[in-house]
């Protein structure tokens, strides 16, 4: 892909899609659109001491956005909300290919993917401080499960009914959600298709119009990783194994035996890629990175144990850095000793990370967004 995206002279990165073909562009004749998914909605499941599995296929037609994922609950009183709830509520999530390959893994917890939402979409609500969120006995929120960046970059072509795209789903325990509530409340989950509209084929004084957005000649891909966090004062290397295209932003999620959030890496963190240091950084120093970095979006408070290195540019701001390109063969690691000070250990990492791929021709002005 890197051979692909010299921007010519005069268009910078965060323009809108160029022209392919002549006519009106995509992004000129599309709109917004939004559905119940035709499966998979939950209609006031009681929390239990059992996971709930579901999901189903994706409605068909036009180009497929994401999938909101709209929980409300009642009845529920007594308990103590979970450190990571209400998010942790979906034990994992995950979003298919229509030939069943994974597009947003579906080993990926519920809380691992608001922050994905937080921070790899600035742009959007934060889920946490959204209208409908509530870390309560009655679990309130929405999570969008969103392939697409912005700009129709990541669009997914979702316009055969014979072909089409699933999502999946597991329910957590009340326990895990909500300890031992006097009354466990019951959870509906409703889902819903946000799209572009696939346009006309020409416009009302017979100018064609552009049908498929060039962005969907970029896909991305979320994967996650997760590695031991060694005892106190002990070394880690964590070395990634998802290689092999652009990385758009990296999160590490630190947790001890009992699976609590912890700022347990200390000073100096290591991030390298093959004989290329990316930064020999202090905790402090990532934090303010992340400051700085996400400022411009109104800003994100950092949860305990959250440690954001994003790889995407803002060109409103002129902030930000180049997707970091990766061969099947690099070496990308993370190196870190333990907290001294560190208690319930060893404990985990989790590494969760957006990629992007080229699958066509790729427009210059969605490169690094």
């Amino acid at each position: 892909m890197a051979a692909q995206t010299a921007a010519p002279q005069g268009a910078p990165a965060g323009a809108p899609p160029a022209q392919q073909g002549g006519g009106n562009p995509f992004w000129e004749v599309t709109n917004l659109f939004a559905q119940k998914n035709k499966q998979g909605a939950v209609s006031s499941l009681t929390l239990d001491a059992s996971t709930h599995d579901g999901g189903g296929q994706i409605n068909a037609g036009n180009f497929l956005r994401g999938l909101r994922l709209i929980v409300r609950s009642s009845g529920g009183a007594g308990g103590t909300v979970a450190a990571d709830a209400p998010l942790n509520l979906f034990k994992r999530l995950g979003i298919e290919n229509t030939d069943g390959a994974e597009i947003l893994y579906n080993v990926i917890g519920g809380y691992a993917y608001g922050q994905r939402q937080r921070y790899m979409r600035p742009w959007l609500q934060d889920p946490t401080t959204a209208f409908d969120y509530s870390a309560t006995v009655n679990p309130s929120f929405t999570l969008f499960l969103q392939p697409e960046v912005r700009q129709q970059l990541g669009v997914l072509e979702n316009t055969d009914v014979r072909s089409q795209y699933a999502w999946n789903q597991t329910i957590e325990t009340v326990g895990n959600v909500l300890g031992a509530p006097t009354t466990a409340p019951a959870v509906s989950v409703t889902p819903y298709c946000d799209m572009w509209a696939q346009p006309d084929q020409q416009d009302l004084e017979g100018v064609p119009n552009q049908r498929i957005p060039a962005g969907a000649n970029l896909q991305t891909k979320t994967r996650h990783q997760t590695f031991t966090l060694n005892a106190a004062g002990s070394d880690n290397n964590f070395l990634s194994t998802m290689t092999g295209n652009a990385v758009r932003c990296a999160i590490l999620i630190v947790r001890d035996s009992t699976g609590a959030r912890q700022d347990y890496l200390s000073d100096p963190i290591q991030w390298q890629l093959d004989s290329r240091n990316l930064g020999t950084l202090s905790p402090d120093v990532v934090f303010q990175w992340m400051q700085d970095h996400y400022s411009s979006y109104g800003g994100r408070s950092r949860p305990t144990g959250v440690y954001v290195f994003p790889r995407f540019y803002s060109p409103g701001v002129m902030y930000g850095q180049g997707w970091l390109y990766t061969a099947n063969s690099t070496s990308l690691y993370w190196e870190s000793s333990t907290l001294s000070t560190g208690a319930n250990l060893p404990g985990t990492v989790e590494l969760l990370q957006e990629e992007v791929y080229a699958v066509g021709p790729v427009d210059p002005s969605l490169i690094d967004l």
